[in-house]
């Protein structure tokens, strides 16, 4: 079955080929991703330039996107105090031309086409020690150079829900065959462990994830103001994060509607902040006579009780304000995350569609947050009693100290970084 599989897998992105390079001309991300496929055979021939100089272990880490990098900056925090090489690979451009030249890359590059003969030569270029891949950008003919370049393997956050295409049962066989040649799995909760138990027949540990970490660290060193304490004095503050327009409509209801008999400051943060992502949320909320005004335009409040936070960056250091949250998107594709309000002990609501989401899971089974399906549930949840939001933050509180520390576990765990990390 491995044999056939790989031959048809190999098959069909060969024939996928061309079709690409055609995209390529009409999408900018794709067209970046393309260029930056070009230069990295040079850049792993320059790195081991630098390692022929001066051997020392080589850590290869990889990230698909902004969101997977954000969980990969503990374990890089750590790996930078160890006298090690790291070398960086990401598959979106958009993160690529953002991080790349972030110094504690000894080397970095796009993560090579899924063709076998392309990612084979990168790994027996790099002979990397140790590859660490976050969250679930597992590619077959990557996983199987690696396998047979017996390149120790693996993989932290990990992350599978009930839902997901690989566990349907034309797919999971497949999916088996490729997960089994990953030699050690991280993951979050023992609900997640049991899921990937399905397609993973080797050692997963479960550790926590290390975003949890990351944001608890930016946490710490958030001192910048970014309200002023005149603007949310005696005001219920609530954070809408990441919405977008599957969001608005139940916002700007439920805000119409919240009882008055309480002062509230509601700060929507778009996932989107360019023009046409601003205007539709200023339009519903004039047409529901809500008064709004821009964060680029604060210093002209007056008694307006929204604002539209148009710059970005920021959401994280922002839930710091919040009483309570809504986290987007859990109307559309899924839920954004749930992890920077919890860490802040804010108690949180979302839509329907959060499944792919293993702390947002965790949150809702126990009661911690609130699944937003009609305007009524919103409305209800802004409206909560104080004493109730008290007593949600203090077990949040308890919540997010279990899950820290995820980073810490894996170094312990890993003989090659356990040898590595000074005693």
């Amino acid at each position: 079955m491995k044999t056939i599989f790989y031959s048809f897998y190999n098959l069909l992105l060969y024939i996928a080929l061309p079709f690409i390079w055609v995209s390529a001309y009409f999408n900018e991300k794709l067209a970046g991703s393309l260029s930056g496929q070009r230069d990295i055979t040079a850049r792993v021939l320059r790195f081991n330039d630098k390692v022929k100089s001066n051997p020392k272990p080589i850590i290869w880490t990889h990230a698909a996107s902004a969101g997977e990098f954000e969980q990969m900056r503990p374990v890089l925090a750590r790996l930078s105090q160890l006298d090690v090489y790291i070398y960086q690979t990401f598959t979106s451009a958009t993160i690529f031309y953002k991080a790349s030249h972030n110094e504690i890359f000894d080397g970095v590059s796009f993560l090579p086409w899924d063709l076998y003969t392309r990612v084979n030569r990168f790994v027996i270029h790099l002979k990397p020690d140790l590859f660490i891949n976050t969250r679930h950008d597992i590619w077959p003919n990557l996983q199987l150079s690696l396998h047979n370049n017996q390149v120790r393997n693996i993989l932290i956050n990990a992350n599978l829900y009930q839902n997901s295409k690989r566990l349907l049962p034309g797919s999971r066989g497949i999916n088996a065959l490729v997960f089994n040649q990953i030699n050690h799995i991280y993951t979050g909760s023992t609900t997640l462990k049991s899921m990937l138990e399905q397609i993973y027949a080797g050692q997963i540990d479960v550790v926590g994830d290390s975003r949890f970490d990351q944001v608890h660290e930016r946490s710490k060193t958030n001192t910048q103001m970014l309200i002023t304490k005149e603007l949310t004095s005696d005001r219920r503050v609530v954070v809408y994060g990441s919405v977008g327009d599957t969001d608005l409509k139940i916002i700007a209801d439920a805000i119409a509607q919240v009882p008055s008999d309480k002062a509230f400051m509601h700060i929507i943060v778009p996932h989107e902040t360019a023009e046409r992502d601003l205007i539709p949320w200023e339009t519903e909320l004039y047409r529901q006579r809500i008064k709004s005004i821009r964060k680029s335009e604060i210093e002209q409040i007056k008694d307006e009780s929204v604002i539209i936070w148009d710059s970005v960056g920021q959401l994280a250091d922002l839930y710091k304000y919040a009483d309570l949250a809504f986290i987007g998107a859990g109307f559309g594709a899924g839920v954004h995350s749930v992890t920077e309000a919890a860490i802040y002990n804010v108690p949180s609501a979302h839509g329907p569609n959060y499944e792919i989401l293993a702390e947002a899971i965790d949150l809702v089974e126990k009661s911690l947050s609130t699944v937003v399906n009609e305007v009524d549930d919103l409305t209800t949840f802004l409206a909560m009693p104080q004493d109730a939001i008290s007593k949600l933050s203090l077990q949040i509180e308890t919540f997010v100290s279990e899950r820290l520390g995820a980073t810490e576990k894996i170094f312990q765990s890993d003989p090659l970084l356990r040898s590595l990390t000074p005693q």
